[in-house]
């Protein structure tokens, strides 16, 4: 079965500006509606209170002319009640008047009967519904005592809803078109504000898009508080480019330099080593261009892990990992490339301990133990003794040779690049500055000790971590 090939995954452009935006519109037409509603029901309030007054008046003045004429009950509708319910032309009128005993007196004979015979003088508001239509209703008793024993005499009055809902819907437009025009002038205002907020974004965009490829100079200026942890993180992602394209030029430019000798002689060793009919002559030249290749062997190896090294610092890539490993691994490393004769017998390792933790980059560890080693072989190439300790959270490697030692004057300059102590022996004086550079970038530091009974030790101090740390 063929294997689907995995589609890329594209990242998706978006802008900040046009989510805030949508947010801040979003967010106030939310908060537009809810206060329509609002504004909505506290007219409708306002609407049904103004209105239910002049109801319960007019049914108030019913309820005061109902009197006792020959042992009856009568009513005088007051044209001044329903003058007063008539100024709104949208409506319309309906009572009822009953008796005690549940009797019509007048009006309309199926008004509010789902509402309770009145019992006391109160005002009573309700919503109805009359043949088919919403209705307000308005109730009032007055208690009659010469009608047949005495009781009270109920009045309803109720009327239809168009002239509440107008002005219901009028109150609402007042509340709601002020909010509207609010709401439209804070939009303005918010696209205005983001064009501003962003204004310095755009300013460092042109700032990096006008530099040229080889500027990495930290971006300077005004930087919004909301911004500036970008910002820096992008000054120190240049700084760290910058410094990485520096060592890279350094590397490049010293390969140019220090590799063209060795191979100007070894071309003009071996032209000449063709022209020569001597044998012996012949052969001392071959010695020489096998000593010039070793010599230029080692100088692009060092070369090529110093630019190696460099790469690896400046990724910070720092992980938990066991100093005797990567020990192990170096000396693993030079045997297998067999450069240097019966390293079985030459490196004793010595460890007090199973492990040796510590936050550290392994390819970068690994090339500066290679290079003391490296040059501990090459100065001096009687038994290397490597030590490994840890003590108040500090690990100590030494590498220990019985070679001529170092003078004062040298130990002050060992260090720098392309200082070598001997310049009859083989190498590029790159070892120990590789080293130098890779403990300092681990937050140790290197040092040069004199050996009892001769020699030399590179110690190299470095932090000691513990596994519980990583969790």
């Amino acid at each position: 079965m063929s294997q689907a090939t995995a589609k890329p995954v594209l990242n998706k452009e978006y802008s900040i500006q046009r989510r805030i935006m949508m947010g801040g519109g979003l967010t106030l037409l939310a908060v537009t509606i809810v206060l329509f509603f609002l504004g909505r029901l506290y007219a409708q309030r306002a609407a049904d209170e103004a209105f239910d007054r002049v109801l319960g008046a007019a049914a108030l003045s019913i309820a005061d002319t109902i009197t006792l004429q020959d042992g009856a009950l009568s009513v005088d509708l007051p044209h001044s009640a329903f003058a007063i319910l008539g100024t709104s032309r949208l409506n319309r009128i309906f009572y009822r008047v009953v008796t005690p005993d549940g009797n019509l007196l007048t009006g309309s004979p199926i008004l509010g009967l789902e509402l309770a015979h009145g019992t006391n003088n109160h005002l009573r508001l309700s919503d109805s519904v009359y043949r088919g239509e919403k209705i307000r209703i308005a109730a009032v008793a007055r208690y009659h005592s010469d009608a047949q024993g005495g009781g009270w005499v109920d009045v309803l009055v109720g009327e239809t809803r168009e002239a509440r809902d107008q002005l219901t819907l009028q109150l609402s437009l007042n509340t709601i078109l002020p909010v509207l025009g609010v709401a439209l002038l804070a939009i303005a205002l918010i696209w205005f504000a983001i064009r501003l907020a962003f204004r310095p974004l755009q300013i460092v965009e042109a700032n990096l898009r006008q530099r040229s490829s080889a500027d990495l100079n930290p971006v300077s200026g005004a930087i919004p508080k909301e911004v500036s942890a970008l910002v820096s993180a992008l000054n120190d992602f240049m700084a760290r480019l910058n410094s990485l394209l520096d060592g890279l030029k350094m590397v490049t430019a010293d390969a140019a330099h220090q590799m063209r000798t060795p191979l100007t002689a070894l071309r003009a060793l071996t032209e000449l080593s063709l022209e020569e009919s001597d044998a012996k002559r012949r052969h001392e030249i071959l010695t020489r261009i096998h000593a010039n290749s070793i010599s230029a062997s080692l100088l692009a190896n060092q070369l090529l892990s110093e630019a190696t090294t460099l790469h690896s610092i400046q990724s910070r890539k720092l992980e938990l990992i066991d100093l005797l490993q990567v020990v192990q691994e170096a000396i693993r490393r030079l045997r297998a490339e067999g450069n240097y004769q019966d390293l079985q017998k030459t490196i004793r390792l010595d460890a007090t301990q199973k492990a040796f933790y510590l936050y550290g980059e392994p390819v970068s560890l690994r090339e500066m133990i290679r290079n003391i080693i490296e040059n501990a072989l090459i100065h001096a190439p009687g038994p290397i003794d490597i030590s490994l300790s840890e003590n108040n959270n500090l690990i100590a490697l030494g590498v220990h040779d019985k070679g001529a030692g170092f003078t004062a004057a040298m130990k002050e300059r060992a260090f720098e690049r392309f200082v070598r102590a001997d310049q009859t022996k083989p190498g590029s004086g790159l070892g120990l500055s590789i080293a130098k550079m890779v403990a300092e970038a681990v937050g140790g530091h290197i040092e040069l000790q004199d050996r009892e009974g001769g020699g030399t030790s590179v110690i190299v101090t470095l932090p000691a971590a513990h596994p519980e740390d990583a969790q």
